[in-house]
């Protein structure tokens, strides 16, 4: 049972990183529907993997995660910077980029588009690995004391406020985290049972229904702090979220999906690169080009990137997040390297 739980999540994080390369591709539609779900998805999933720390060790995981996580960001980061200024010779474009790639949040756009979800991702991690350590009671408190102070933020003139590396997104993200951390045990017993598929997909379908006829209108977007629906921004992502991992549950009894498993295991250079290849390629070629190309692209080259730094233990540790053996895997949900 261990076994098939762990590549079911392996296999819903590689859903969850193709959704995330479909939502940026600029189609409508997909924009649309999937920024319902694909970033709660990703931290849902991350909080199943999620393990109490001691807190006599709390400052030096701390320290671990920060490395773990900002080590590939800046590599990644000062790449994409040194691309841009050779490609143009701006001095002044090259120490902007530095600025925002130091400051991000809502300062991240372009190429560097995609960043703002690591430090968010950090800073829920850090903040959730803090609060587990009081009574249940008090963790509950303060989580959903998080959720509404994210809501009263996006609902001020305070959603404007470029707060550096998104840390008040975290507020939102952490339920989600959170969700996925208590979730650990009921998840899969939910996910497992049969009339679980036709009961979920029944209710997502209702939603899409509902929003597509204008009934309900609404919409998610967690970099742009666009979450103004108290009950729906918990029910829609977490309806969905969980239509993922039963999809993913029971293809896996089936399905050897070793596939998907890989691209969640090695989610990393797919959501650093996806964008910025996109982007080099539509200017070398000069065409724009549609959702399938688009998501075949940022998924292809950077997994082919990844085969090749993998072979290098120094490019393994700057954008892999580990020592470059081929037992070796990294994922964003995780933040650390696993062996297999």
């Amino acid at each position: 049972m261990e076994k098939r739980r762990e590549l079911w999540i392996d296999a819903a994080k590689g859903l969850s990183i193709i959704f995330v390369v479909m939502g940026h591709s600029g189609d409508g539609l997909a924009t649309h529907y999937l920024f319902w779900f694909h970033v709660p998805l990703f931290f849902l999933l991350s909080g199943m993997v999620f393990k109490p720390i001691d807190p006599k060790q709390y400052l030096s995981w701390v320290w671990k995660r920060t490395r773990g996580l900002m080590t590939p960001y800046f590599a990644y980061g000062l790449l994409i910077t040194m691309i841009l200024l050779i490609c143009t010779f701006d001095l002044k474009s090259f120490a902007g980029n530095i600025v925002r790639l130091l400051y991000g949040g809502l300062s991240l756009t372009g190429p560097f588009g995609v960043l703002w979800f690591i430090t968010c991702l950090l800073f829920t991690q850090l903040l959730f690995g803090f609060i587990v350590r009081f009574t249940m009671r008090t963790q509950l408190l303060l989580i959903a004391s998080c959720y509404l102070l994210a809501h009263l933020i996006a609902l001020t003139s305070l959603r404007s406020f470029n707060l550096p590396w998104n840390i008040d997104v975290a507020l939102l993200a952490i339920t989600y985290y959170a969700l996925g951390y208590y979730g650990k045990t009921w998840i899969p017993l939910l996910i497992s049972r049969i009339a679980a598929l036709p009961l979920l997909i029944t209710l997502c379908a209702g939603f899409l229904f509902l929003d597509n006829t204008g009934v309900l209108s609404y919409s998610l977007n967690m970099k742009y702090k666009e979450y103004d629906a108290l009950l729906l921004d918990l029910v829609i992502p977490m309806l969905f979220s969980l239509l993922i991992c039963t999809i993913s549950f029971w293809l896996s009894k089936s399905l050897p999906l070793k596939g998907l498993g890989y691209l969640g295991r090695n989610t990393i250079a797919i959501m650093y690169l996806h964008l910025p290849v996109n982007y080099a390629l539509k200017y070398l070629l000069g065409i724009e080009y549609g959702l399938i190309v688009f998501t075949v692209i940022g998924i292809g080259i950077p997994v082919l990137i990844t085969l090749m730094a993998s072979h290098s233990p120094v490019l393994s540790k700057l954008f892999l997040g580990h020592s470059g053996s081929r037992r070796s895997v990294i994922s964003l949900g995780k933040g650390t390297a696993a062996p297999r």
